[in-house]
Parts: structure tokens; sequence; C-alpha cells
């Protein structure tokens, strides 16, 4: 199964989302701070169920939420969003309708969380961040958050002994959600892989991470071991293809034929592969077309 992520490029701008500035915000008085935070949110929800309308309407059955979806969230921390019956009501209809189509969904917090900080600071502003994922999820009936290991400050193996202790520090709900990715530039598969089994946790596997950053492993060894940190559920993976070449830690706008081969070989019939290239569901609809199948696996 294939899906794709946040935006969606062929609704145009009914498929995009709007945002709050700190600095428009400061300048509106307090009853229209909350007006505009509000009327804000409850359009990105109304977004996100009309694409969650076009993936069913187009037979996908795995899509990641933005992470964004209300604005100011951990910033203004006296709006008790999640609180709100209009938020409240579009989060409902998002989780009926993504359970009832059976579409899969995820979030994937933004690049300044960083739990395994050496900082203080961060940390407590990343576990807020969850935080305020965790609340949006159970409204929206999401079970995956999805992070990577982050800083590697004193060195990797002590980074990661960090994010062992500062995971203990999240709420079991938070705990049971969590999925740690490989990533491109200090965390590579073993890294991750080790991390999971001891907090038994699942992996996300990403091929382009892997293509960027790795010590020769053997994939075939270690495919097994990734598909049971996820306990019996479906396992995920993700696939991008460099911008201007194999390595290139960059998004290209599509997938090549020859990662989308790749990652076939290695997902088999166990995995859903998320797409994290540029154009999004146009990427997918183009695999689609080149391969001449109507829902690929």
């Amino acid at each position: 199964m294939l899906g794709f992520a946040c935006i969606c490029n062929t609704l145009k701008e009914s498929g995009r989302f709007k945002t709050v500035t700190v600095k428009t915000f400061s300048k509106l008085d307090e009853i229209e701070q909350l007006k505009k935070l509000k009327s804000t949110a409850v359009d990105n929800l109304y977004t996100s169920l009309q694409i969650l309308k076009w993936c069913k309407e187009n037979d996908i059955h795995m899509y990641r939420f933005s992470s964004d979806l209300i604005p100011l969230a951990t910033y203004v921390v006296s709006w008790h969003w999640w609180q709100d019956p209009d938020i409240q009501n579009m989060c409902t209809k998002i989780k009926e309708y993504a359970q009832e189509n059976k579409i899969r969904i995820s979030l994937h917090p933004d690049q300044f969380c960083v739990l395994n900080s050496d900082k203080p600071e961060v940390v407590k502003n990343s576990i807020t961040h969850l935080e305020y994922l965790n609340r949006l999820s159970n409204l929206i009936g999401n079970k995956i958050l999805i992070i990577h290991t982050g800083s590697t400050v004193g060195g990797k193996e002590k980074a990661m002994q960090r994010f062992i202790d500062h995971f203990k520090l999240l709420s079991q709900d938070i705990q049971s959600k969590l999925t740690l990715e490989n990533d491109d530039k200090s965390f590579g598969v073993m890294d991750v892989l080790t991390i999971c089994e001891t907090l038994g946790i699942p992996m996300i596997f990403d091929i382009h991470h892997y293509n960027c950053l790795n010590a020769g492993e053997d994939l075939s060894e270690l495919r097994q071991r990734i598909i049971a940190t996820w306990k019996g559920k479906r396992p995920k993976m993700h696939l991008s293809s460099g911008k201007t070449g194999f390595t290139d830690k960059h998004h290209a706008d599509y997938i090549t034929d020859e990662d989308y081969a790749r990652a076939l070989q290695f997902a088999g019939d166990d995995f859903d592969i998320m797409l994290e290239c540029k154009q999004k569901e146009l990427a997918l609809l183009q695999i689609r077309e080149t391969h001449h199948c109507k829902n690929p696996s």
C-alpha cells in the first residue's frame, strides 16, 4: 500500500493548509486572536477531511496529516483548543471517515522536536510538542507519531542513551504511539533498531536515508528484526529519491524507477510505503501509471 503526506496538489488551494504567525497573532486583540486561531484550525481540519475523501475516491489508503493543523497550539498556552466543540466535531468526522474507509493515518512531529537534546529547555519543548500531537491524535484516531533520534552531542552512544532516558519522561499514551526512523545524517539503521528493540517501539525504515547513511548493513538480515519491532502490526517504510542523485539528501519531486524497484524488493508483501517526495500524491499517481497497477503495495 502506498501513501503520501500533508498537502494534496490535485486539490490545489483546497488541498493546502493555512497558518497564523506570531507576528500576525500579536497584532490582534484578545477576542480576535482566539477567533483567528479557531477559524484557521477548523479550516485546516476541514481541508484534511477533504484530502481523506480524495484519497478514498482514488483508492489510496494511507495518509500522513500535517503536524501544523492547530496554529500556535504550543505557543498560546491559554487556548484549550482540544476542548472547543467545533474543533472536536471536525476531528470526530476525520476519525470516523478514516476508520470507516480503512485509511491508515499518521503524524510526523517537526524538526524542532529533539527528544534526546542535552538542553533541558529543548527537551521540555519537544515533550510539549508531542503532547500537542498526542491530543490531536486521540481526537482524530491516530496511533502513530514518527520522530528521529535527534542530537549527537556528546557522541552517538551517549545521545542514544539520552533518547532512551528521555523517552521514559513521556506519558504512556505518547510512548504507545511513538515510532523511530533512521535518518540520513547521524543515526543509521542499526542505531535506531537498537533503540527500538531496547524500548519495545516500532521502527520506520527509510530506504533513502539508508542510501545516504549506512555502514554496509545487509538489509536482508535486518528486515525481520525491523518487522518484529511492530509486534504483529503491519510495518511502514518511507521512500523518496535524491534530487540530483542516488545519495543526495534533498528529496526529488518524484520517485525514480530504480528507487521504487529497490523499495518493493525490500518491502515485499509485508510493508506499507509512505512516499516522501515533493510532488506528494502526483508521484503516487505517476507510479501507478508507469507500473500499470491500480493500488501497488
